[in-house]
């Protein structure tokens, strides 16, 4: 029997305090982006592009349970192409044609966001209607209930809006109300037109890309394919914005769905946060693109060009610029210090007859600052982005003494080649044990989803209380798994 759950209501306008949603750190990294970009060579910045499209394609469609696909055969297509490698049986769930034609229409969807971006053609009905079309090609049916309650696979409707509910019915037997048939366009109508009052009075990508997901789910418009073209919209505000695709994984499901349901009751700041960090993600990938596809020619004159703009660079307002950089960063660790005592100290007053254990606090100086580059590096790389301990690097370790050491670290270092004042933190933990005059190291194990990422431009009063937080949420994470390990 079907329960009461989510009860459709029309859709309601940004939030007053949207500004409180915005991020500081965001506006400045796509600014150093900007400043980035000129120096690359165009066909470096498109095959970057072209990537996310590739990875958006297959991930929107991972996000719908459309299909499944092996990670090998993903990260090939991502890396090559979409026609690089053909699908073995096996590596999904439907058949392989079927899988790649629905890649296909939904990488023709996320190119032709391009398109619209460099005919600067504004977002309307028509578009999202031919959108659709694009994006459902080679989808010829869809799910439905009829008056019965089955699940029947009805013909579906490209590119119009659905003439039928549909409600999901959850698996705890929760229905989610959508919008009735009869009140799409007029919802639609009103969506447009918020939308484009919001793009005039400057609301920021981030919160205009979530606030416009939203309400378009929530609307849910089409018989299928609503969420694909939501992330699609959010896309676009990312792309009119000279940002890049909204890529979401399928590894970020949880998070995208939490995070959407809250938003469905009100709390719109979740989904901003979500889509702000993915952004984030995006720009320190961009940032951290090789010097070796850096426009400049290898002639004497360009050569003697750069070398005259570094000189000028370290001798002015870029140096000053670094400078505040630095300053922040060492704010920033001292912060990390306060909060690392603070649980050792704790952690000293617990009554623990075991008179093996012990708790310090140390950070790096002049002579030590080298440590831990292995490990650094290590999470660097997989959390995507160029690691750049010459320009600055600095750690603050707890050590958990038993029979087994333990060290909950954080380094707060430079990130890009070429330093233009971004700073990354990260934790991680690791064991080390002296086994017969040798050293077993066992990690590092991350202790944070994402790096916490900061720039030259940010206030350290606007940015010390979510880094503080940060810091604990990161302590807590390192204390539980060397709990679990006693």
């Amino acid at each position: 029997m079907s329960k009461s759950g989510y009860k459709w209501e029309s859709i309601q306008e940004l939030p007053s305090n949207w500004k409180e949603m915005e991020s500081e750190t965001l506006k400045n990294l796509s600014s150093l982006w900007e400043e980035q970009k000129i120096k690359l060579n165009p066909t470096a910045i498109s095959l970057f592009n072209a990537k996310l499209q590739r990875q958006w394609a297959i991930e929107t469609g991972l996000l719908e349970r459309l299909y499944e696909l092996d990670k090998g055969i993903t990260y090939t297509m991502i890396e090559f192409g979409i026609d690089a490698i053909d699908i073995p049986h096996g590596a999904t769930n439907k058949p392989p044609a079927y899988v790649k034609s629905l890649i296909k229409d939904q990488q023709s969807v996320v190119e032709g966001l391009f398109e619209c971006i460099k005919g600067n053609r504004p977002l309307g009905l028509s578009y999202i209607k031919e959108m659709h079309s694009v994006l459902t090609k080679s989808q010829k049916q869809t799910e439905a209930v009829d008056t019965l309650g089955n699940h029947i696979m009805v013909p579906l409707e490209k590119g119009k809006w659905k003439t039928h509910p549909n409600n999901p019915t959850r698996p705890d037997g929760q229905i989610h109300e959508y919008c009735p048939p009869i009140s799409v366009q007029d919802e639609m109508d009103k969506l447009i037109q918020w939308h484009n009052k919001h793009v005039n009075c400057g609301v920021t990508p981030e919160v205009e890309a979530a606030w416009l997901h939203h309400r378009f789910t929530q609307i849910h418009p089409f018989q299928d394919g609503n969420g694909r073209i939501a992330r699609a919209l959010a896309t676009l505000v990312f792309l009119q914005n000279g940002w890049f695709p909204l890529v979401i994984t399928n590894e970020n499901r949880k998070e995208y769905i939490d995070s959407l349901e809250k938003a469905d009751y009100g709390d719109l700041k979740p989904l901003v946060a979500f889509f702000t960090q993915l952004a984030k993600d995006a720009f320190i990938r961009a940032l951290s693109i090789s010097e070796t596809v850096i426009s400049s020619q290898r002639t004497t004159e360009n050569v003697l060009t750069a070398i005259q703009k570094t000189i000028f660079d370290k001798t002015t307002s870029n140096h000053q610029y670094n400078e505040r950089a630095v300053s922040l960063a060492d704010a920033m660790i001292e912060i990390s210090c306060n909060e690392f005592d603070e649980i050792s100290q704790r952690l000293g007053t617990l009554e623990i007859p075991d008179s093996h254990y012990s708790f310090s606090v140390a950070k790096s100086s002049h002579d030590t600052e080298h440590w831990f580059r292995g490990q650094i590096y290590k999470i660097g790389d997989a959390f995507d982005y160029y690691v750049n301990l010459e320009k600055y690097h600095k750690w603050v370790r707890l050590r958990l003494r038993n029979r087994r050491n333990c060290s909950i670290i954080l380094s707060i270092h430079s990130v890009s080649r070429n330093f233009s004042g971004v700073m990354a933190g990260i934790m991680f933990l690791e064991y080390r044990e002296n086994v017969e005059g040798y050293v077993n190291i066992d990690g590092p194990y991350a202790l944070s989803e994402k790096p916490y990422l900061f720039t030259a431009n940010d206030h350290k009063e606007k940015i010390s209380l979510p880094f503080r937080d940060w810091v604990h949420t990161g302590l807590m994470n390192g204390l539980v798994m060397w709990q679990q390990k006693i």
